[in-house]
């Protein structure tokens, strides 16, 4: 009797140690999976949604307050190997960028794409199958040049097969910008990438009927997304793009976040931009937090109220602190989309309504800067436009000045609470 129940427990050992190895091996790696009509993204066997940023900047907030993630656009195996020991240190996943271009003619270039796949071949060598290696995003927004052609699709899933042969851990995407045409040719060019990014603004709203009607049946990331983008909104009379204030792209944030990327079935989640700053029609446009080191002007990196909207729907939890809430700025009482228009050195005047929910004591910085005429494509760089005078600080919500030259202009006004947030407005002006 005693030996048959020692060979019953040895028979229940074996099958726990069978059934324990099992488990782990299926779930080991990452995988996407379907399951009660929805997409999971599944790390070492555990779901996970992606909470991401753009961008290696303050990444010790993000990962404070919800953030599990961040993407780069490239970069060389030194930089790749100090954001994964960042990633790994946050307890945060990377996508990795692989910059690609936009020129179709490349993808007919023997030479560049032996070149390239050389040097994915050396990055993925060295960082291949690290645990917080999450995505490769190969390429990003090719498809905004004229790249949008079989070849470069054929050529991404070359990159994508190389990549799975030294990493079989990690997912390979590509990133495209909203365009249902790309979704097609990767589809029908480039299987081996197991999902596709996208970057949306304005249209996130369309991106999952977008994805439904086309041929591409796999899961998707939102790889950039915010605020509503410069080709997206007014103008006025003379050409100047409408900014949303940061009070308005706080809304926008959390709206697109809740309704549009967290809701949908075939979403894994997101990366917000851009998670610092960048010039991108103005210092502000994109930018979760504000400048700093600008001669004259006295910021230093302050969050935006946009990283407050990620700290809440990220968390869902409201803020302790919040930032300085902009109801309105004007300049002679007219709004940006009332085409303002000032006199050669006449006195004219901005005033901002704003409003703080601590009853924070606020500051107001007030700039005139010229409209930018040298931009860039697809996030390329772009300087930062000439400064008209000098910046003023006041302890008021209005500010007199006057330009004497002919332009086209901005006021820009940056409202200051003093506990490490701003809010920022901005009104296009010409002068005649």
């Amino acid at each position: 009797m005693k030996k048959y129940l020692l060979n019953i427990t040895f028979m229940m050992l074996v099958a726990l140690m069978t059934t324990v190895s099992c488990v782990q091996k299926v779930e080991q790696g990452i995988k996407i999976i379907e399951k009660e009509d929805k997409f999971h993204l599944m790390i070492d066997g555990v779901d996970t949604y992606i909470k991401g940023v753009g961008g290696t900047n303050n990444l010790e907030h993000a990962a404070a307050h919800g953030a599990n993630a961040f993407r780069t656009w490239g970069g060389n195996v030194e930089r790749a190997q100090n954001d994964l020991a960042r990633a790994r240190e946050l307890n945060m996943y990377l996508m990795q960028g692989i910059n690609l271009p936009k020129d179709s003619n490349m993808y007919h270039n023997e030479e560049f794409k032996e070149r390239t796949k050389a040097s994915v071949r050396e990055l993925a060598e060295a960082i291949g199958e690290h645990p917080n290696l999450l995505v490769w995003g190969i390429g990003n927004e090719i498809d905004l040049g004229n790249a949008n052609i079989p070849a470069a699709w054929k050529f991404a899933n070359e990159l994508a097969l190389l990549i799975k042969s030294i990493d079989s851990r990690s997912l390979v995407s590509t990133v495209i910008a909203h365009n249902a045409r790309a979704l097609d040719l990767i589809a029908e060019y480039a299987p081996a990438i197991e999902v596709i990014g996208i970057n949306s603004y304005g249209s996130i709203v369309d991106v999952e009927r977008m994805v439904n009607e086309s041929k591409y049946k796999g899961a998707y990331l939102i790889t950039e997304w915010g605020p509503t983008g410069f080709w997206e909104t007014t103008l006025t009379e003379w050409g100047a793009p409408l900014e949303e204030t940061s009070e308005e792209k706080r809304i926008v944030y959390e709206t697109r976040y809740n309704n549009y990327i967290n809701s949908r079935t075939r979403c894994l989640g997101s990366f917000v931009f851009l998670w610092g700053q960048k010039q991108e029609r103005t210092p502000t446009w994109f930018s979760m937090f504000v400048e700093s080191n600008v001669e004259g002007l006295p910021l230093n990196g302050e969050k935006t109220p946009m990283v407050e909207a990620m700290e809440r729907v990220w968390t869902g939890v409201e803020p302790t602190q919040t930032a300085p809430v902009v109801h309105g700025f004007f300049i002679n009482d007219k709004k940006q989309t009332e085409n303002v228009v000032v006199k050669v050195g006449e006195i004219f005047e901005g005033r901002v309504e704003a409003t703080d929910r601590e009853g924070d004591k606020l500051t107001y910085v007030w700039e005139i800067m010229k409209e930018a005429t040298v931009l860039g494509f697809g996030g390329s760089f772009e300087p930062r436009p000439d400064r008209y005078g000098v910046v003023e600080t006041t302890e008021i919500n209005t500010f007199q000045t006057s330009v004497k030259e002919p332009g086209n202009y901005r006021l820009f006004v940056y409202v200051l609470d003093g506990t490490g947030f701003v809010s920022t407005a901005n009104v296009p002006f010409q002068v005649q």
